[in-house]
C-alpha cells in the first residue's frame, strides 16, 4: 500500500520512511487495506515492513498506544459488491427510471459494515477474512441472517445451484463470537418464506448481541412470488418476539430480539415504551424511532413554553402519517398556528413503499400542486441525499419550492429537532 505523505517529526519521518514508500506488512501480515494501519498504530509493539527503492526493510516498533506512526494513506476503501441474488433485493425492484447511482450499489463488504454499519451477508467472505476481522478487533459488524436454515437461506439469497456453497451463518457467527467479535442480526421477514423465526433465533441468540425482525419492503417491480407483511402476520411476528423478549431479559438480561416499528403499524398494536428498546442499538433498521420520536417530543415540549408556528404543511409518508399528525396537533394547541399534515402516495415504487426516506420529490410535486400550504413546508432530511438537496428522483429541494410556490423547510428527523425547528427555536452556539 503507497504512503501519501509522512508527518513531520513522525515516528515514520524518523525511521527514514518516505512519501512514494510502499507498506507491505505488520506482524507478517500483509496489508489490504487502511485498516491494518489503524489498527497496529494503535498497538505498543510490532513489526513494520516498507518498501523503499526497490529494498525491503523490517521495523521494531516500540511506541505508546497513542502516538501517531505518522504516515498518509489512501483512506478509500473500494466496496465489495454483492454477489447474491437475493429473492426479495431491493437494488433489483428499482424502476428503470434516473436514479441517483449510489442506490443501485450492492454492498456487501464486512469493512463497510465495521466502519458505516452497513448489513452484509459474509458469504463472500473466506476463513481467513474471518481471522482477519477477529485479529484487527472489527467490532462490531452487521449481519444479514434472515434465517439459520442454510438451504433456505440459499434460497433467499439466490444462490441455490452454485458451484460453490454459501458458507454456515451459524458457524460464522460462532467463530466471530468466540474470537470477540460483536454482531447485531438482522431477519428480512418474507412471508410463507422465512417463517422459522423461532428456530433461528434459538441458533443464533448465543452469538449475536441483538437481532432486527424487519418487513420484507416491496416495490412494484418485485418478485412475484413474494408477499406483503399483513395485519395477521405482523400480529404473528410481534407475538413471537414478545415470547422470545420474556425469556432472554431473564436469561441474558437482555430482550435482545426486536421488531421494526412498521409491524406494529400493520398490526394495528401499540408501539412499546421507549424503555423497552433498551440502548436503540437497532435503530437504523427503523426499530425503536417512533418510541425514540415520541419521548424527544414530550421532552421538547417541556424544555419550550413558547415557540412561533404561524401557517405551516408537513408532507410524510404513509407509516409516519399518524405519529406526525397527532405530534403536529399538539404543537398547534401549545404554541397556535395551523399545520396541515399531508400523507403522500409513493407512485414512484409503488404504493406498497410507506416509509417517509423513500418518497421522491416528484411525488410530493405532483401530489401537493393547487394544495393550501401555507408559509412553508416541512420536510423530514431522510427524504434526500446525505449532506445534499436532493430527492431520490432527482429533484432538488429549489425545483420543488419553485413549482409549488412555497418554501421547502428541511428539518431533522427526530423528535426534539421536529419541536424546535418548527416553532422556531435556536441552538445555542
Amino acid at each position: 500500500m503507497k504512503i501519501l505523505a509522512v508527518e513531520k517529526d513522525s515516528i515514520g519521518e524518523e525511521l527514514g520512511i518516505g512519501a512514494g514508500d510502499e507498506l507491505v506488512a505488520f506482524d507478517g501480515f500483509p496489508v489490504t487495506d487502511v485498516l491494518d494501519y489503524d489498527f497496529y498504530n494503535s498497538r505498543e509493539n510490532f513489526t513494520m515492513r516498507v518498501k523503499s527503492s526497490g529494498e525491503v526493510v523490517d521495523f521494531e516498533i516500540e511506541k505508546y498506544d497513542d502516538e501517531d506512526l505518522g504516515l498518509e494513506l489512501d483512506r478509500e476503501i473500494r466496496v465489495r459488491s454483492c454477489r447474491n441474488h437475493c429473492v426479495f433485493c431491493f437494488v433489483d425492484q428499482l424502476p428503470d427510471k434516473d436514479l441517483r447511482s449510489t442506490l443501485r450499489v450492492k454492498d456487501d463488504d464486512y469493512r463497510h459494515s465495521f466502519i458505516f454499519g452497513n448489513y452484509v451477508t459474509l458469504t463472500n467472505v473466506s476463513e481467513r477474512e474471518l481471522d482477519r476481522i477477529i485479529r484487527l478487533k472489527l467490532s462490531p459488524l452487521y449481519v444479514s441472517v434472515h434465517t439459520s436454515d442454510n438451504k433456505l437461506r440459499s434460497r433467499m439469497l439466490g444462490t441455490e445451484g452454485q458451484k460453490t456453497t454459501i458458507p454456515d451463518i451459524v458457524e460464522q457467527l460462532r467463530k466471530l463470537y468466540e474470537g470477540g467479535i460483536k454482531v447485531h442480526a438482522q431477519i428480512v421477514y418474507c412471508p410463507t418464506l422465512n417463517d422459522d423465526l423461532n428456530e433461528t433465533i434459538s441458533d443464533i441468540y448465543k452469538y449475536t448481541e441483538s437481532l432486527a425482525v424487519v418487513p420484507v419492503g416491496l416495490t412494484r417491480n418485485c418478485n412475484p412470488a413474494l408477499r406483503c407483511v399483513d395485519g395477521t402476520c405482523a400480529a404473528a411476528v410481534i407475538d413471537t418476539v414478545a415470547e422470545w423478549q420474556k425469556k432472554l431479559l431473564a436469561e441474558k438480561g437482555t430482550r435482545y430480539v426486536f421488531a421494526a416499528d412498521e409491524f406494529y403499524i400493520k398490526a394495528g398494536r401499540e408501539i412499546p415504551p421507549y424503555e423497552s428498546y433498551e440502548d436503540l442499538s437497532q435503530i437504523e433498521n427503523g426499530i425503536g424511532l417512533t418510541a425514540a420520536f415520541l419521548h424527544d417530543f414530550e421532552s421538547a415540549l417541556k424544555d419550550h413554553p413558547a415557540g412561533e408556528i404561524g401557517d405551516a404543511s408537513i408532507a410524510t409518508g404513509e407509516s409516519a402519517y399518524e405519529l406526525i399528525n397527532g405530534c403536529a396537533r399538539r404543537l398547534t394547541q401549545k404554541y397556535g398556528g395551523k399545520i396541515r399534515v399531508y400523507k403522500i402516495r409513493n407512485d414512484f415504487f409503488g404504493e406498497t413503499v410507506t416509509v417517509a426516506g423513500l418518497i421522491t420529490g416528484g411525488d410530493i410535486a405532483a401530489q401537493l400542486k393547487g394544495k393550501p400550504l401555507g408559509t412553508r413546508l416541512i420536510l423530514p432530511r431522510v427524504m434526500l441525499k446525505e449532506f445534499g438537496d436532493v430527492f431520490l428522483d432527482g429533484y432538488t429541494v429549489k425545483r420543488l419550492s419553485d413549482e409549488l410556490g412555497v418554501r421547502v423547510q428541511i428539518i431533522r428527523p427526530d423528535g426534539e429537532s421536529f419541536v424546535k425547528e418548527i416553532i422556531g427555536v435556536k441552538d445555542n452556539g
